[in-house]
């Protein structure tokens, strides 16, 4: 006679075995997910390994090259590093971070042949950027920001109490003298020939209200930027140069590109063409070449360009009646900045290429 084994029995025994196969699949996923994870972190040690590895090593194109940028008409606030770096169309801190990725960047790699020094003027200040001692950089604008930022921060925290305060005054005596645009306001309705009656503290008040604003915002911010860079370190390969004008920078440049280099370049729409002046530089590329291989002389290239708002007068004047300054062209259309220091480089790395 059979025995039949009740329906509350068979559940009895699979609900067991169900829950052990539940905890052994999740055992088994949660250390293989692990090993994952540290086979991606393994892996991009490596890869940071072999990135380093391969950063000190110079490169086959042993040709010194120097980038100077005149930025010119930068506001106290970039000077100072108060700025936001999730907006950098203000300040246009996005011109100097493309300058940046230009100079330095190339395919999985940073060009540690080239030096990049943004003067901003009028403050006298220059930010050099070497690219054979700079570490852990990375191409996108936001980063670059946070980079010059830093610099500037840095090396003008003692001076920076002085220009909130300044700024703070500033927005303060805005507001006592009730200036800007909705100041004239009640002044062009008194001049009305009707006779409405129109409050006279509205307008001021509201005036009064976005300056406040504005001071609020503004303190918000430097009080971010202080804990972003509070307690780190400076970043290597940015130097911050104070007291730094074109005329002495022009002197240590003139000291550097000697020998068989180039000189220095004027970037202009009305200069010699460029491939023109390297036309002129072929004889001289397989003597350099020969002395470069065997480690006897170095060549030095030293380019000047304009921001977007190109040279100023006295700029253009003392670098046109420099002797070791000459105008090149790339065209007489006018390019962004970045675009003119790529299409150098480009020029170069033909000239120089050393097989």
């Amino acid at each position: 006679m059979m025995k039949y084994f009740p329906a509350w029995s068979v559940l009895a025994l699979c609900i067991p075995a169900a829950a052990f196969t539940s905890v052994f699949r999740r055992t088994f996923y949660y250390n293989d997910d692990k090993l994952k994870d540290l086979t991606i972190i393994y892996a991009a040690d490596a890869a940071a390994e072999i990135n380093d590895h391969n950063n000190n090593f110079p490169p086959a194109n042993l040709h010194q090259r120097n980038i100077v940028v005149l930025c010119q008409n930068v506001s106290q606030d970039v000077a100072d590093g108060i700025f936001d770096v999730n907006n950098l169309l203000k300040g246009r801190i996005d011109v100097l971070a493309r300058c940046i990725t230009s100079a330095l960047w190339v395919s999985n790699r940073v060009r540690t042949d080239t030096t990049l020094f943004l003067m901003l003027s009028p403050h006298n200040i220059t930010i050099e950027v070497q690219g054979s001692c700079v570490r852990s950089l990375t191409p996108d604008e936001r980063t670059m920001a946070l980079y010059l930022q830093r610099t500037l921060w840095r090396c003008g925290k003692d001076k920076n109490n002085i220009q909130q305060q300044k700024g703070v005054q500033e927005l303060s005596s805005k507001m006592s003298t009730g200036s800007g645009p909705d100041s004239s306001f009640t002044n062009n309705i008194s001049k009305t020939p009707r006779s409405t009656y129109i409050n006279p503290k509205s307008a001021p008040m509201s005036e009064e209200k976005r300056l406040r604003d504005m001071r609020k915002g503004r303190d918000a911010m430097i009080h971010r930027i202080r804990i972003s860079h509070q307690g780190k370190s400076s970043l290597p390969g940015f130097i911050l140069h104070q007291d730094d004008t074109l005329q002495n920078r022009l002197n240590k440049l003139e000291s550097m590109s000697s020998g068989e280099g180039n000189g220095i370049w004027m970037l202009s729409e009305t200069g010699d063409p460029l491939w023109e002046v390297l036309e002129d530089q072929q004889q001289k590329q397989s003597n350099c070449a020969t002395k470069i291989s065997t480690g006897q002389n170095k060549t030095t290239t030293t380019l000047i360009v304009g921001n977007q708002l190109g040279y100023s007068e006295d700029d253009e004047k003392l670098l046109i009646g420099s002797p070791s300054v000459r105008e090149v062209s790339l065209g007489k259309l006018s390019i962004l900045t970045s675009q003119c220091i790529t299409i150098t480089h480009h020029y170069l790395d033909r000239l120089f290429e050393i097989e």
